[in-house]
């Protein structure tokens, strides 16, 4: 009985690690899930910048978010980014498709760390265009991303 409690806990505590993406996708069950290992295992890409949030240049690694949402088959224009704590910002899949903003799962070659970014944080490289070094797109790079509703 306690192996079983302690297995149903660690079911509940893995997906919240995972990213729920729904809305306007092309999935028989109304969302696809990714963890940190799927996005790992797929095709990574690193991101070097400054940001309002870390010390100096910071390595991200993740995914681009235009992949995920390719894998998805997206059809809408906007994305309803949701951080675990319920926290919600929209960010237009024109900048996906634009920069090369990623969903990122590392920073500095560790995992994002639990209960400050991870699981997931959307970060835009924003040393590559200055028109991104802004509060504008600060504003979309949310942490503890578990949630993305295409629209």
């Amino acid at each position: 009985m306690t192996v079983l409690l302690v297995f149903s806990a660690s079911l509940v505590r893995a997906d919240e690690h995972q990213l729920m993406i729904n809305g306007k996708i092309t999935s028989q069950n109304g969302a696809i899930y990714f963890s940190p290992g799927d996005m790992a295992a797929s095709s990574p890409i690193e991101v070097v910048t400054n940001s309002p949030w870390t010390t100096g240049k910071t390595r991200f690694r993740g995914v681009l978010l235009r992949d995920i949402l390719d894998k998805v088959e997206a059809d809408g224009s906007v994305l309803k980014a949701t951080a675990a704590d319920g926290f919600t910002v929209d960010i237009p899949i024109s900048d996906a498709e634009e920069y090369k903003v990623i969903i990122a799962y590392k920073m500095d070659g560790e995992w994002l760390e639990e209960g400050v970014y991870a699981p997931f944080w959307i970060i835009y490289p924003y040393d590559t265009d200055k028109n991104l070094a802004q509060e504008k797109y600060y504003g979309r790079s949310i942490w503890q991303l578990t949630k993305i509703t295409v629209e």
